[in-house]
């Protein structure tokens, strides 16, 4: 849910971040570059804020991205790829499994160098969303900025060098199996769009985590499986929803952290490298294992959150409904398992310190 109380004193605020977003988006778009309309105003919105001028990402611009996003995204959901995603279950675990390693390890870094305590940084690397993982952090007792700064960097860092990588770093990349072919229905997407705002936002409330995004995938995959056909979703409105996540994205790179935090921010953004280089790692592993593409298996081990992640399949093009089962099981499983993961790690971490000597 929204607090819109402060919507009056925000508005200027709002308006800065579409004023410098649009045109960067448009920059980007221009130049041909990868998610322009995400990569631009994220840049742009960001830069504003560092430099001191607050900027403020619209009302429920999040929600709105993530809606457009999950009706997009639910029409890939067939029976035969369906089919096909349950074939990889496996391959889908061992990802979320070596995503908890990779985060561990980057958390105990981070804790030595930065200053920052162990149970922020904790929160600070598990790839589970920003928002959730503050919440976590938060229940537990750990500090929220870091946590909300280091997913923050992590994901910024993703969805600049991950595109660019795959489109001009010679890794070719492999064409969805299967795209939808649907003409554009008016009468059938305005109350489809409408109906999948409002399950969203009851999903939300009941506490999903990525709700708006999730409940919408569901609704259309099942309608899909079921052989009911859908409208497509025009390409204007996912260059829309891009756009709303690169204003909350860039919204979120609040001055007066960087400041008080100084030492965190180098170590964060090292530590930021050496988890996706990590995930790369998995990533080529996998798909010498499994034998899936490396570009699908780049993005969905790569430590980002599940929107941001499955507009880059949707963007490039590639396998999207392996991307989004990937990233959907390890963020299930991340935000049911992480309060337990911790601590049995703070249990263990306690024990070998009482079997050390003296």
């Amino acid at each position: 849910m929204i607090d819109l109380s402060g919507l009056r004193e925000k508005l200027p605020g709002i308006l800065r971040a579409l004023a410098v977003g649009l045109p960067a988006g448009w920059l980007f778009d221009w130049l041909d570059t990868p998610i322009p309309w995400m990569i631009g105003p994220m840049i742009a919105v960001a830069a504003v804020n560092l430099l001191g001028i607050s900027v403020f990402s619209p009302p429920y611009a999040r929600q709105t991205g993530q809606v457009i996003l999950g009706c997009a995204v639910g029409l890939y959901f067939t029976p035969p790829v369906v089919a096909a995603l349950a074939a990889n279950l496996g391959f889908i675990a061992g990802a979320t499994g070596s995503a908890f390693l990779i985060g561990g390890l980057g958390a105990l870094v981070l804790s030595r160098f930065s200053g920052v305590d162990g149970r922020s940084t904790f929160f600070a690397c598990i790839p589970g969303g920003a928002m959730a993982m503050a919440n976590l952090a938060d229940r537990h007792g750990a500090s929220i900025p870091p946590v909300a700064v280091a997913h923050s960097l992590r994901v910024s860092i993703l969805v600049i060098i991950i595109p660019f990588a795959l489109t001009y770093g010679g890794i070719p990349l492999e064409a969805a199996a299967y795209r939808p072919q649907l003409p554009l229905v008016v009468w059938i997407l305005v109350p489809w769009l409408a109906l999948s705002f409002l399950i969203g936002e009851v999903a939300e409330r009941l506490r999903w985590s990525n709700g708006c995004l999730l409940a919408p995938i569901f609704f259309g995959a099942a309608l899909t499986i079921g052989g009911v056909e859908l409208s497509a979703v025009p390409s204007w409105m996912i260059d829309f929803a891009q756009l709303m996540f690169g204003l909350v994205l860039g919204a979120r790179y609040e001055r007066a952290f960087f400041v008080r935090h100084k030492l965190f921010i180098p170590f964060a953004l090292l530590n930021s490298f050496f988890i996706l280089f990590m995930s790369a790692v998995v990533a080529v592993i996998l798909a010498w294992v499994s034998g899936l593409h490396i570009s699908t298996m780049l993005i969905s081990t790569a430590p980002g959150g599940l929107a941001e992640m499955t507009i880059l399949g949707q963007a490039l093009g590639i396998s999207v409904p392996m991307v989004v089962a990937f990233h959907l099981f390890r963020v299930i499983v991340i935000n049911l398992g992480t309060p337990y993961i911790y601590r049995t790690g703070q249990w263990a971490i306690a024990r070998l310190r009482s079997a050390a000597p003296d």
